[in-house]
Order: C-alpha cells, then structure tokens, then sequence
C-alpha cells in the first residue's frame, strides 16, 4: 500500500449529482504540506482542464469563486480562474492514470480506513470535501493520526474541516457559528487580530514549517485561531484582486 492510490468513491456528486471519482494517494512529495494522504476529487467523465473551461468543475467545486467562470474556447481553462492548483499536474495526471484503469478501489470501511491509518490526511487537495459522502471521510479519517480540510460550501462537518472564507463578512458568519476559518487575504494587514494567524506554511511566514507538522487546519477539533494566508499560486493577482 506504500506507494499506491486507491479510488474510495466513484458515484454521484452530493454538490449537483453528476458523477465523480475520489482517489487517495497514499504517498505525497507536496513541499508545502509534506508527506500526507493526498485526496484528489474529479469529474469521472470530464478531464480538469476541460470541466474547468466549461464550469462542469462545479460537481466537485461548488460555487468555489476561484474556479473562474465559463469559456467558450475550444482549449484551456476558466475565465479568470484563481485556484492555486494548476490543473495541468496532478489533477491531470491523476485523471489519466484513473482513465487507464491504474488504481485499485478501497472496498469497505476497513480498507478505507487502512489507507489513512496513523497518517495526516489531507481531504481535497482538488476538490471540495462536501462533493463526498461523509462515510467515506470519516472512513479514511478513523485511524488518522491528523485532517487537513477546507470548504466552501456548507460546513456539514465542522469539527474536522475548515471553512473557506474570501472576505471578513464570511470569516465573521463562519466565527459566529462555531467554525474555523482559512481565509485568503490581499495582505497581512488583513489578518484580524486576537482572531487569526498567518499560515505557518506560507511564504509571508517564511514557511518554516510543513502543514504535516503544523496541523492547524483541522475544523473546530483543533483548539487555535483561525488560519489566514496571503492569495498566492500562479494566479495569485487575481486572486488578490478578488478577495480584496
């Protein structure tokens, strides 16, 4: 199991029922999180890239203001798109290997929950979490030694994912529900104090620690503030430019 990843949800989308595939990767050499259970939610009948540029990504992003919006080109992505993932790594990759029959499927709560078995799990490293069932996270998560997760949709598990929020009036809703929040800001000036930090992990913070030793992010388990960072990716003027 070392090296594999395992398809631990093939069905309906729970954002629009249209239908989706979640793979686990067991190992990761993400620099920025470090070696974690990667999750990576797709359309099962559209790659990335084109259900980006035709907004079919709403099956596993929701109305996620990054994905960008519709374009009628032939080729690319969304519309002034500010996601940080580049479509064009592994959630491509992850889909061809998925389309050429290269991944077993985790039957089972018990071969779930082996996957993430005394490991940090990062749930939707693409993709919203709430597109899934919630058996298969708490399946995946049971023996898990830590979570990192993040949504932006409505938090039906929020004391193990985190609320995506992309301005104060959202991160101030989520606060007064009882949630944690991760929001993404212009500038560290943003950052309310007594309420939020600054990423560990991001490059303002000098990145000097990996999300698998920081560990914050982890809903409202985790006793802490909430998590703020500074847009960032290959789009991240325009994500400064959405969320300021």
């Amino acid at each position: 199991m070392a090296n594999k990843s395992f398809i631990i949800y093939q069905g309906p989308s729970l954002i629009d029922g249209m239908p989706i595939v979640a793979i686990a990767q067991v190992k990761s050499g993400n620099r920025k999180t470090g070696d974690m259970v990667q999750t990576w939610i797709l359309r099962s009948d559209i790659d990335p890239i084109t259900a980006s540029r035709t907004g079919a990504d709403s099956s596993i992003c929701g109305d996620c203001p990054h994905k960008g919006k519709p374009s009628n080109k032939a080729t690319g992505q969304a519309i002034d798109r500010t996601c940080y993932v580049n479509l064009l790594f592994a959630p491509n990759n992850v889909f061809k290997a998925y389309k050429r029959g290269a991944y077993e499927t985790a039957q089972g709560h018990e071969a779930i929950r082996a996957i993430g078995l005394l490991r940090g799990v990062r749930l939707g490293s693409y993709g919203d979490p709430m597109a899934v069932p919630s058996y298969v996270w708490e399946s995946l998560t049971s023996g898990a030694e830590y979570v990192t997760a993040y949504t932006h949709q409505r938090n039906t598990m929020p004391e193990s994912i985190m609320t995506s929020a992309d301005n104060l009036a959202q991160a101030e809703s989520a606060w007064d529900r009882g949630e944690r929040t991760f929001r993404v800001i212009a500038s560290l000036d943003s950052i309310v104090k007594g309420k939020e930090v600054l990423c560990p992990a991001s490059e303002e913070a000098g990145a000097r620690v990996q999300c698998a030793s920081c560990k914050l992010c982890g809903g409202a388990s985790v006793k802490g503030k909430s998590v703020a960072i500074v847009a960032h990716g290959t789009s991240k003027r325009k994500a400064k430019e959405l969320v300021a």
